[in-house]
């Protein structure tokens, strides 16, 4: 009795874009509707936007990055009684993001019941959500108020799984000459 909520982390402030890459066109398709794609196609039984003008789920301190967003979104869901809840964090600029991909991280981690991350890749993640890890999500938080992605995976004891998916899957688009990459 599994239950996994996807979080599309769409809150950035686009800097090096110049404009909120949830809207961007690749093809036909905006960024964020190529990762509600992904989530509706993955093992996930309900999937949020966090963040940005199209958000589901507004940040408490918007513009503090994406471990602050995510210790925020664990706080807001609990355990559900009698299953065990998974929550999957990807960010909106990973356009090439496989539901494969998806589906393999999250089946590590409801196996492993540890938080997980591809080698090298901090997003997408996959936590647990347990009392144990919004605590130490709780914790962080108090201590920094815009942690690194790297400090809140030391923080959950975060498993590296090795990737197997296709080449380029994990790159995310942050220049308007990678997004053209994209379309041509």
């Amino acid at each position: 009795p599994y239950h996994s909520l996807g979080f599309i982390l769409a809150g950035g402030s686009s800097r090096r874009m110049g404009s909120d890459k949830a809207q961007l066109k690749v093809g036909q398709q905006t960024m964020l509707d190529i990762a509600a794609d992904v989530l509706r196609a993955a093992a996930v039984n309900q999937h949020f936007v966090v963040g940005g003008a199209l958000a589901d789920l507004v940040e408490q301190q918007s513009g503090q990055g994406p471990a602050s967003a995510i210790c925020d979104v664990l706080a807001r869901f609990s355990a559900a009684e009698g299953s065990q809840r998974l929550a999957l964090f990807m960010p909106v600029d990973m356009p090439r993001l496989s539901v494969f991909s998806i589906n393999t991280l999250l089946e590590y981690a409801r196996r492993s019941q540890q938080t997980a991350y591809y080698s090298a890749h901090y997003l997408p993640l996959v936590i647990p959500i347990t009392p144990q890890n919004q605590a130490s999500a709780r914790r962080l938080i108090a201590a920094d108020s815009s942690p690194s992605v790297r400090k809140l995976l030391a923080s959950l004891n975060a498993r590296p799984v090795t990737f197997s998916g296709k080449p380029g899957e994990l790159v995310n688009i942050n220049l308007p000459e990678e997004l053209a990459g994209l379309s041509s």
